[in-house]
This record gives structure tokens, C-alpha cells and sequence, in this order.
């Protein structure tokens, strides 16, 4: 959380001093709006409900939790698609992401027993596989923003392509017989992907279709054989069978528990509507960005076809065994799945930054009703989880946001976004005292308003570094801003 955090400031800092207000667009965060508005709707039956008894009860904190959740993973999708683009032209960066992803997941599988998150931890390290093949494509001066006449980056030799290639090769096997019943499994969305880029590119249709086809009757032809899936689907259809239209909230961690897969924690959530939403839109998403490599050229659409099974991969490590519970699975699909659009050739779309500030607004008014902050104030560990650190860290959050939204070509407007942001406190406290059990304290509207006052600072450096900028180096955003300010 605290690197997340790091980055984010960051970001923000960066778009300031470009007058940028936006962010860009992306299919994922429809994806999570659905689970999120369930997940908000059982925290206030069970949480928000006016005189209802909650003594020793855990009082929401489990279903702001995962709403919390929810928004890190959708934040860490945007922060790569903004932040990496470029980056994702080197091989260094795409070796180096593929190599963690593959070697991490590989040492624990081999070291010790991990039998509870297996799978989870063998898909996340087969979609490493995926990113590590990668660097056998360049992207072009058209993808990730290259600038025109650029030379692109990519494997330079022929060795380089051998050696990226039995690296490759030499990790799938190892992690097929560490684990031969995940490589089934991977196996299948491989085929999935193939028969999918057979129906998006014509030109390459038949080939296609044989590889997809006779991958996929392999696949079915094993798994028929084993016991093991037998089982799994028997246990799949109880858990569908079970499952409530809009599941049950918190309550649900009543019956099943981090061990158990995380397809069972979101039926038993969000129901089957909200993990229907979730992982449909994820493979929806997946399936309309390939539509977009058809304009490619044929190296293109291999590249966007490894990378397609690479995010499969790494969404299905999230709702294995014990994957919601994996930092490292949702920072691999938050990697995966941000870097989808340039990988696939999508162009980028820039969306309203006033997006991002609602999101976090409605975030941060759940956790002001929420009686327990939940996994939110236990992120908080590194300085701190007291109230005041909890309140400092949001109103200085919120000064930010609102000084990139309001003060990008003046400066006055910038601080009073801030004073702005200083002064929701006070109405925040008193929303807590009128929807919720909590109380409003004169205290935590100072400590909100302090962290607020801290982002004086910051952001008067962020625009003074903006004037800094010769004319030549600015964006055109940065550009406008200024000449807007000197009128």
C-alpha cells in the first residue's frame, strides 16, 4: 500500500505539472463497478441500518474491505495503463515484470508447501510467461505514444529470439510438472485465446482454428479422465446452486474462508450477478481489445494473442484458491490487464479526471459511514493506525485531487480546492452522526483539515516546477495552463 501510495502522489504530481486533468479510459473499471455497488449495498443493509444491534459483530468492516479492494486493483490497472506505455517498448522492463512473475511464484511452488494457493500462485506464474514472450515483438511508432522517428526497442539478434524462446519453453515445463494439473487449466484458456483470435483474424483463420481446436479437444480429452475435475465441478455447480442473486455480503465469510477459491468468496459476496459482472466484463474486455489488434500486422496479432493469454491467466490466479488474498496476484493483473490496451494496440482515450475524483469521493464517504475502516486503516500500518493518521491521510488525499481538478491554469483556484477540501470535513462528520452509529468529533475535522494543509506545499512546487519548463519542453496541456495563467 505504501508503494501504491508513493506512486500514486506521483502521478498526480506529474499531471499537475502538465495541466493534464484526465485519465485514461479503460474497459476494467466497468468491470468492478458492478461488485462494488453490491458489495455498498450490503454494507449499508448490514452496517448503516438505523438501530440495528451489532455488539461484537465485525460491523462492515469485511465488505468496505472488499470494496477497498476493489478500488486498489482498479487503481493499479490505471496507474499502469498511464504510467508504463512507454516503458513497455523495452525489453528490459517486460523481461524483468516476466521474470519476477515466472521465479517468484516457481521458488515458492518448489521451496515449501503451498497447497491451499497453488494454483493460484502456478497460473500467476504461467501468465509471467505470457509478458516474458512479449519482448519477441516491437511495438511500433504508433503504439505506447512513441514519439515519430523513434527507433523502436525490441530482441536485435537472432540469439536473443533463440534465447528468449528456450527461457520460455524451459519454464513452461518445469512449472507442467510442478504442477500438471494447472498447466491443463492453462492450457485450456490457451486454446480459448487461439480459438478467439481465429474468429478476429481472418487472415490467419484455418491455423487458428487447428492449434485452438486440437489444443482444446486435448484439453477436454485429460481433464475427462481425472477425478480431480469431477470433483471441481461438482463443487462449482453447489457453489453456483447456493449462490443468492446479490449474495450476502460479509455474512458469506461465514461459510467459506481465505483457503477457499475466489470464485466461491464472490458468490458468496456479490452472488452470482456480481461475479457474472466481474468476470464476464474482465473476458469481454479482453475479447473487444483483440478486435482492435485485427488493423495490426501479423507480428502484431501474435503479440496481442500471447498477451491475451497472459491476462487470462493472471484473472484466473485471482479467483483460485486463496487468490483474492495474494498481494502479488493482484499486482500481476493489475500489470497484466493495465498494460492490455497498447499490448493489443488499442489507442489510448483520454476520460475525465472528474471520474477518478468521484470514485475516491464515494470511497471515502463509505469509509466515513463504514463503523470500521476494515483493511483501509490496516494499509495505514506503516505510519500509523490511529484516527488522526486515518483523517490526515484522507483530507490530504482529497486537497490533492481537488487541487488537480480546480487549479490547473490558476493558482488561487488550485489553494481554494484545497480549503475546499479542508472544509468537507466538517459535513463528513456530520454525515456520520446522521447516517451511521458513529460520532461527529471536533478533532477529526482539525486532523482533516491539517492533512489537507499539508498539500499546500507539494502542489505550489508542482506549479512552480510548471513555470520553470522552457516553452519548448512543455506539454500542450502544460502549455495552455500557462499561457492561460500569464493572461
Amino acid at each position: 500500500m505504501g508503494a501504491l501510495t508513493l506512486v500514486l502522489g506521483l502521478w498526480l504530481a506529474a499531471k499537475i505539472v502538465d495541466g493534464d486533468r484526465t485519465v485514461p479510459g479503460h474497459l476494467f473499471h466497468l468491470a468492478v463497478l458492478a461488485p462494488a455497488g453490491i458489495l455498498t449495498f450490503h454494507l449499508a443493509r448490514h452496517a448503516l441500518a438505523p438501530g440495528h444491534h451489532r455488539a461484537g459483530a465485525i460491523a462492515g468492516g469485511l465488505d468496505i474491505s472488499m470494496i477497498y479492494w476493489l478500488s486498489l486493483l482498479s487503481l493499479g490497472v490505471m496507474l499502469t495503463q498511464d504510467l508504463l506505455p512507454l516503458a513497455a517498448r523495452h525489453t528490459a522492463v517486460l523481461g524483468a515484470a516476466g521474470a519476477a512473475m515466472m521465479l517468484g511464484p516457481a521458488v515458492a511452488i518448489v521451496a515449501g508447501p503451498t497447497e491451499p494457493v497453488r494454483t493460484a500462485l502456478a497460473l500467476l506464474a504461467f501468465a509471467g510467461v505470457g509478458v516474458w514472450l512479449a519482448m519477441l515483438w516491437r511495438l511500433g511508432p504508433d503504439e505506447a505514444d512513441q514519439e515519430p522517428g523513434e527507433v523502436p526497442q525490441g530482441p536485435r539478434s537472432r540469439l536473443s529470439v533463440v534465447a528468449c524462446v528456450v527461457v520460455a519453453v524451459a519454464a513452461v515445463a518445469a512449472l507442467s510438472m510442478a504442477a500438471p494439473l494447472q498447466a491443463l487449466l492453462v492450457a485450456g484458456i490457451v486454446a480459448t485465446a487461439l480459438l478467439a483470435g481465429a474468429l478476429v483474424f481472418p487472415a490467419r483463420r484455418v491455423w487458428l482454428l487447428l492449434a485452438g481446436g486440437a489444443l482444446a479437444v486435448a484439453v477436454v480429452s485429460a481433464l475427462t479422465l481425472l477425478r480431480w475435475v469431477r470433483a471441481a465441478l461438482a463443487e462449482l455447480i453447489a457453489t453456483t446452486t447456493d449462490a443468492a442473486f446479490l449474495g450476502s455480503g460479509e455474512q458469506a465469510f461465514g461459510g467459506v474462508s481465505p483457503a477457499d477459491s475466489g470464485l466461491s468468496v464472490l458468490m458468496g459476496t456479490v452472488g452470482w450477478v456480481g461475479t457474472v459482472w466481474l468476470i464476464g466484463g474482465v473476458g469481454l474486455c479482453i475479447l473487444w481489445m483483440l478486435l482492435g489488434a485485427r488493423r495490426g500486422s501479423g507480428a502484431d496479432q501474435g503479440r496481442a494473442i500471447v498477451w491475451s493469454c497472459s491476462a487470462g491467466c493472471a484473472t484466473a490466479a485471482l479467483i483460485a484458491p486463496g487468490g483474492l488474498f495474494i498481494p502479488a496476484t493482484a499486482l500481476a493483473a493489475s500489470f497484466v490487464l493495465g498494460l492490455l490496451p497498447v499490448m493489443l494496440g488499442r489507442p489510448r482515450r483520454a476520460r475525465s479526471g472528474l471520474l477518478l475524483l468521484s470514485g475516491v469521493g464515494v470511497m471515502l464517504v463509505l469509509l466515513g459511514l463504514a463503523p470500521h475502516a476494515g483493511l483501509f486503516r490496516w494499509s495505514l500500518g506503516e505510519v500509523g493506525r490511529s484516527d488522526a493518521v486515518l483523517h490526515a491521510a484522507i483530507g490530504f488525499l482529497l486537497a490533492v485531487l481537488m487541487a488537480w481538478q480546480m487549479g490547473r491554469r490558476r493558482i488561487w483556484l488550485g489553494l481554494a480546492g484545497i480549503a475546499l477540501a479542508a472544509l468537507l470535513g466538517g459535513p463528513g462528520e456530520i454525515m456520520q452522526m446522521l447516517f451511521s452509529e458513529r460520532t461527529a468529533e471536533r478533532r477529526d475535522w482539525i486532523h482533516h483539515a491539517m492533512g489537507s494543509a499539508v498539500a499546500v506545499a507539494p502542489y505550489l512546487l508542482c506549479m512552480l516546477a510548471r513555470w520553470c519548463e522552457s516553452r519548448d519542453a512543455r506539454t500542450p496541456a502544460s502549455r495552455l495552463a500557462y499561457e492561460a495563467h500569464l493572461k
